[in-house]
């Protein structure tokens, strides 16, 4: 069976930062991060890994974007992916969720899982000025069992991407009985090179993966996948993943925005917190961010 090892997060938890890293760990010699690399990790939940069923049902295929008809394809799609060796990294912003009892991944197509959390105070501000919908908006999606995002945009009829809540949506992820490592966005900020290091200590431990010119290659992508660096070359040179609305010129908000923690103190009000705190209470104190 082809294996999976998927790259999960929620929304805005870092999750193409980290395709830059990893994408530098496995796919250069020296690790220098290329824009180009992140074709290595690409987006699972994408159209074109859905246009083998045009061949085999035609009314399907020209209603994936209802939420029942492309479950149906969920597992099949993804045994169809192309492999290179032993896995293949993919990106995804799903829940591991069953919708009509499919479920959107499991074991059968899974090698292990990096899923990637952050504090969802911040989730909230910056996939608010990401969508460029208002605080309290983003609120109720972020908090709604049913929440959803599109993958496709512009396209005429996107396809439906099931993020349901921020808490639930780590939760699915744990349920998948493989390999996994979590990793804060908060650590990844703070500490980048020990991040990397736990990476390699977790593909050695789980799969005997053994990484050449460590020092040279943890020093390299540390430097070149700066957030900062990221961000100004973004700034001046565009970012080719951007969204749609968000590449034209003269949009000011950019794909790499600020990278940075507890920007929810200068964005938030104190029921905007409430509400947040409330909702998340158990899992927030789990990862440290209420005690």
């Amino acid at each position: 069976m082809k294996k999976i090892f998927w790259l999960a997060s929620y929304p805005r938890s870092g999750n193409t930062w980290m395709r830059a890293i990893l994408s530098s760990l496995f796919f250069t010699k020296n690790g220098k991060f290329e824009e180009k690399l992140l074709n290595h990790i690409p987006n699972f939940d994408n159209p074109s890994n859905y246009d083998f069923i045009k061949s085999l049902n035609v009314e399907d295929y020209n209603s994936l974007h209802k939420l029942p008809i492309i479950s149906k394809y969920w597992s099949e799609a993804q045994k169809r992916l192309e492999v290179d060796g032993k896995f293949a990294f993919y990106k995804t912003h799903s829940g591991n969720v069953t919708l009509d009892k499919k479920k959107y991944t499991d074991v059968k197509n899974v090698l292990g899982l990096i899923y990637l959390i952050r504090d969802p105070r911040d989730v909230v501000v910056s996939y608010s000025k990401f969508t460029n919908k208002s605080i309290e908006e983003t609120i109720k999606s972020i908090t709604s069992k049913i929440c959803i995002t599109w993958s496709g945009l512009p396209k005429k009829n996107p396809y439906p991407i099931i993020l349901s809540s921020w808490e639930i949506h780590y939760k699915t992820w744990m349920m998948l009985d493989v390999p996994r490592l979590v990793i804060k966005y908060e650590d990844l900020l703070k500490n980048t090179k020990k991040t990397i290091e736990q990476i390699m200590g977790f593909f050695h431990k789980n799969y005997k993966l053994q990484f050449e010119n460590i020092d040279l290659k943890i020093s390299n992508i540390v430097s070149s996948t700066d957030f900062k660096k990221l961000h100004d070359k973004e700034k001046g040179e565009g970012f080719l993943e951007a969204p749609y609305s968000f590449s034209k010129k003269g949009n000011s908000e950019l794909f790499f925005r600020r990278g940075v923690d507890e920007q929810w103190k200068d964005e938030l009000t104190k029921e905007n917190i409430n509400i947040i705190e409330k909702c998340f209470e158990k899992t927030m104190k789990e990862f440290g961010y209420l005690k």
